[in-house]
């Protein structure tokens, strides 16, 4: 039996007795608070959300009305935008959703201690000349990469425009790697006040022995990025079975679509044995997903910042081969709860060798030390009362 500390040296370092915080978590509401299926931010919002609340801090969730929180929900669009199919390109109701939760926030400044807001699609950019605009502090977590403002044909300025209003705006990075790219690509003098990783809820970490494991996962939304083609050829080379679970998206974004029907399906279909794609899953069918995986295949084709499903498969006792891209080079420990490959080829050779060799539990154990929700939770409410405190440090000048 798994038996995982409910305290760690880090944990302690946090004080017990506290002065609970009034926090406004300003969401994007192309997902819903959680998201159904696909969301890995909306996930991580609602995550934080919901521990903060346990941890007795009263919060404000300004979501799509198709969210659910344990706090208060405000909204200003009844149903996620992606619910009702409309494009990335359309910003209209996005930004009548962020104009109106920070007009709600500014009108009732009283109510709120801190702001948090996400940063993770172009849509969002608008959120720092609003958070500008009033008095309550404001520190934003930095979800994506630069540049944000990309057009069908060319870059946009978007990403300069706004920033113009984001020079003292506090900034979370969730890497080392998404924060040194941040600095290089944007070329603008963020305001980083800390890196803090994802973090999952117990409910997330698997409890009790790792049972027999067989196939091999691969969970994502499925486009050229994320490496979905080249986990499947793996499988097919080291003759194992892989699962895929995840969202093509069809109507939004033409080019990944095209990739699953001209690179992705066909493999699926001519290799039944090795190959078998589930369509989008929630979280229950996640979980039973992983918790049966012999390996979490990762050939990640960018230097993606975070990627939850890393720390997901760990959890549920599942390591990880990935190839060595954006914050995977942070997450796995080779030999701990994964490895790297630098090939398809390589990868395929590593299954057996990671699926047997790997100690599980231990896996899992050193996973909820570094991504439980309770200590990144912690973490944050360290970087509020920072900027709470430096903002009334500021007013006393």
């Amino acid at each position: 039996m798994l038996q995982i500390d409910k305290k760690t040296p880090e944990h302690e370092s946090f004080r017990e007795n506290y002065q609970p915080l009034r926090i406004a978590q300003v969401a994007a509401p192309w997902f819903s608070i959680p998201p159904k299926d696909y969301g890995g931010t909306e996930a991580v919002i609602s995550n934080l959300s919901e521990e903060l609340i346990r941890q007795r801090h009263k919060v404000t969730l300004f979501a799509s009305g198709d969210s659910h929180t344990s706090g208060e929900l405000r909204y200003y669009i009844e149903e996620s935008l992606t619910e009702q199919e409309i494009g990335w390109d359309n910003y209209t109701e996005a930004e009548y959703h962020m104009i109106n939760s920070f007009r709600e926030i500014a009108q009732h400044s009283e109510k709120y201690d801190v702001v948090h807001t996400h940063l993770s699609s172009s849509s969002d950019l608008i959120l720092f000349k609003l958070a500008s605009q009033i008095k309550v502090p404001h520190i934003c977590t930095l979800h994506s990469r630069f540049l944000f403002d990309k057009r069908e044909n060319y870059i946009g300025l978007g990403d300069k425009y706004y920033f113009s209003w984001a020079k003292n705006t506090p900034i979370i990075s969730i890497s080392n790697s998404a924060k040194e790219d941040a600095l290089r690509e944007s070329g603008f003098p963020l305001n980083f006040i800390g890196v803090i990783p994802h973090g999952l809820p117990d409910n997330q970490f698997l409890k009790g022995s790792a049972s027999q494991r067989h196939h091999l996962a691969w969970i994502g939304k499925i486009t050229r990025d994320k490496g979905t083609k080249q986990a499947i050829e793996a499988a097919i080379k080291a003759k194992r079975k892989i699962i895929l679970g995840g969202v093509v998206d069809a109507y939004q974004q033409v080019e990944s679509f095209e990739y699953f029907h001209q690179e992705v399906l066909p493999l699926i279909e001519a290799y039944p044995d090795y190959v078998e794609y589930i369509g989008p899953i929630n979280n229950s069918q996640k979980a039973r997903l992983l918790k049966s995986a012999y390996c979490f295949l990762n050939p990640i084709q960018w230097e993606e910042p975070f990627g939850l499903v890393m720390i997901e498969a760990m959890a549920y006792g599942c390591p990880v081969i990935s190839f060595k891209r954006g914050a995977a080079s942070e997450i796995i420990k080779p030999g701990i709860n994964g490895q790297f490959a630098d090939s398809v080829d390589e990868m395929a050779s590593m299954i057996e060798g990671v699926g047997n060799n790997i100690d599980r539990e231990k896996m899992v154990k050193d996973t909820w030390n570094n991504y439980s929700i309770s200590y990144i939770a912690k973490r944050y409410e360290m970087k509020y009362r920072e900027v709470i405190n430096l903002q009334v440090r500021l007013a006393r000048v």
